[in-house]
């Protein structure tokens, strides 16, 4: 009798510690009040209000409405990266499409603001990466947005600009992937060979990178026989064969060096067949 009496205790106690750790998850009416204070424009209040909450105390179409209402608020206090929180979270979560639209553009907005040195941290420190990881994030999160496009040119053109030209290939790559025939199909096609030509420029030996930004460059002038960049990709080229000779003409030069007449005479064939 005493054994059951201490195991019924046991499993009453185990259940108390669930119901207390497992809490029925609050739903939409929580919000209610912070909605009101929202609507009147009352942000400070509704930023009080929603600070009061645990997302995990919510269920999941309840945390949906929350997180974008808590970066509605969050953006209209001008707390940006906290809106961008939000805002990815809400996505994530795959909200209504009407209003995905508007969290997407502000999500735009803030990635490329950040990427322009805007919204620093504590007042000094860049959010660049932070801008950058935003707009990816948009373009993967919400596939289907008319920015996502753009969002992943974005990042392409601001690593490219930067020197980080293997980061640029990768975004680049990416929208070809999933958005080749849109407007930016041409910049993304012609930036994949010159992110090639500029690592070349750094590595003249490298003779399967310089052959393959040569490749990458002539299938731009295929594919965009009046492309916007075609003036450059035949100035990349041109310089993209002037370094493949050279490569031939160096490993000729060095057999010639050692005394290997007939692969100095191969190389040099190889150099003046080109």
């Amino acid at each position: 009798m005493k054994q059951y009496q201490l195991l019924l205790a046991a499993i009453l106690l185990a259940s108390t510690a669930c119901s207390i750790a497992n809490p029925i998850p609050l739903t939409s009416a929580a919000l209610d009040e912070a909605r009101v204070a929202a609507a009147r424009e009352d942000w400070d209040e509704a930023w009080d209000l929603l600070n009061d909450f645990d997302s995990e105390d919510l269920d999941r179409a309840t945390l949906v409405d929350f997180h974008k209402l808590a970066g509605d608020v969050a953006w209209q206090r001008e707390r940006i990266t906290r809106a961008v929180r939000h805002y990815e979270n809400y996505l994530q979560l795959r909200g209504p499409g009407e209003d995905s639209r508007k969290v997407e553009m502000r999500l735009f907005q803030a990635g490329n603001e950040m990427l322009q040195g805007e919204h620093r941290t504590l007042g000094l420190f860049s959010n660049k990466s932070r801008g950058r990881v935003t707009l990816q994030n948009l373009a993967g999160w919400s596939p289907e947005s008319p920015l996502a496009p753009e969002a992943l040119a974005t990042v392409g053109e601001y690593s490219y600009e930067n020197g980080y030209y293997k980061e640029a290939a990768t975004d680049f790559h990416l929208l070809l992937s999933r958005y080749r025939g849109s407007e930016w199909g041409d910049l993304a096609t012609f930036r994949l060979g010159m992110c090639g030509f500029k690592r070349a420029l750094k590595a003249a030996t490298n003779i399967q990178l310089i052959q393959a930004s040569y490749h990458q460059l002539q299938n731009y002038q295929s594919l965009y026989p009046n492309g916007r960049y075609l003036d450059e990709s035949k100035g990349a080229l041109k310089q993209l064969a002037s370094m493949e000779v050279g490569y031939f003409e160096y490993l000729g030069e060095y057999y010639q060096t050692v005394g290997n007449e007939n692969a100095a005479a191969h190389y040099f064939q190889k150099a003046a067949d080109l």
